[in-house]
């Protein structure tokens, strides 16, 4: 029968890769065991470890198996460090831990303490690797679509497969098999979807519309899709494309130019990023780029039931007070 490690280590920004693993690892066990295992997900932010720990060494009126993931380990505090490493090294019999980070190290306590043979890191695959996937999973949907195209998904996603997969499963669903995408239907997609996103969020916010802004972070909420963490990594790699879109504009580059070195496509796209440079000066946008640095330490140490209002207050400072903080805040 198909045994799995009791404790396993899975790092680095490679998130869909990281699923796919553990997926994998489940399904052996189910299939070679007979087994249907209970399965369990947490964060340091909302469950203790030693709540955790509690409940991997306690039986189960539901299953004689326990699949246990922690995600972002690299968050713990010193105490729970030690109670980890005291679970790991007695861990219990019938369930095995995935302790996961998108780091590429977490503290070498934890990583001295497992195997290195349960210990891996996913890495970001590379530019080729990104489009040689989206054009695989789209092709095996019968779906045919532009280099251009594709460019474009990867500019409106995060870096990793995980995301990429949501995105394809849309658009496949959306054009159907023995369609042709291109980079406007791309667009299309984006701004003509009933969903609201990121880049919804970041269009009302680079126009300065406040209202709008917290309309849609409410939208978001609600439907659950993207923690404040994947929120402000979106904003923030939105608002580093337009500072050097502004950096560009102040050393005198055309338009084109400007937009092409900053690497905006799409006639939509680039419209927003052109309203922002009149809403955002260059000093702003650095500001900002602090501002959500900030935040983003914010959002990983509250608990989520102070996520929403966390993200107003972002938006209120970044849009309203345009990245300044008052001076209680600035340490």
């Amino acid at each position: 029968m198909y045994n799995p490690e009791p404790v396993y280590l899975f790092l680095g920004p490679e998130i869909g890769q990281k699923t796919d693993e553990i997926i994998k690892i489940r399904k052996s066990f189910q299939t070679q065991s007979g087994v249907s295992p209970e399965i369990h997900k947490f964060y340091p932010y909302d469950t203790s470890i030693g709540e955790v720990i509690s409940l991997m060494l306690n039986g189960s009126l539901f299953s004689n198996y326990k699949f246990v993931t922690f995600m972002n380990i690299e968050e713990l505090k010193k105490e729970s460090i030690a109670e980890l490493i005291s679970y790991i090294k007695s861990p219990g019999i019938e369930c095995t831990l995935f302790l996961v980070s998108e780091k590429n190290s977490v503290d070498k306590k934890i990583t001295t303490a497992i195997p290195k043979k349960n210990v891996r890191i996913f890495w970001e695959l590379f530019e080729n690797q990104k489009k040689s996937w989206i054009s695989s999973y789209l092709k095996k949907e019968q779906i045919e679509i532009t280099d251009d195209a594709i460019d474009m998904i990867l500019e409106m996603v995060e870096n990793n497969t995980n995301d990429m997969r949501n995105a394809c499963s849309k658009l496949s669903i959306f054009f159907g098999i023995n369609s042709r995408i291109e980079e406007e239907d791309i667009e299309n997609f984006i701004y003509h979807s009933k969903e609201e996103n990121v880049f919804t969020l970041f269009k009302k916010i680079a126009s300065a519309d406040f209202s709008s802004s917290i309309e849609i972070l409410h939208k978001i909420a609600l439907s659950g899709e993207g923690t404040p963490v994947q929120l402000i990594s979106g904003l923030q790699w939105q608002f580093r494309k337009l500072l050097t879109l502004s950096q560009l504009f102040s050393k005198q580059y055309s338009r084109e130019e400007a937009l092409s070195k900053a690497q905006i496509r799409g006639k939509r796209n680039q419209q927003t990023y052109i309203d922002g440079l009149r809403n955002y000066s260059t000093q702003e946008l650095q500001k900002i780029i602090v501002l959500i640095a900030k935040y983003d330490i914010l959002a990983r140490e509250l608990n989520k039931d102070n996520h929403l209002i966390l993200m107003e207050l972002f938006i209120y400072y970044c849009v309203t007070k345009k990245g300044n903080l008052p001076e209680a805040y600035k340490s």
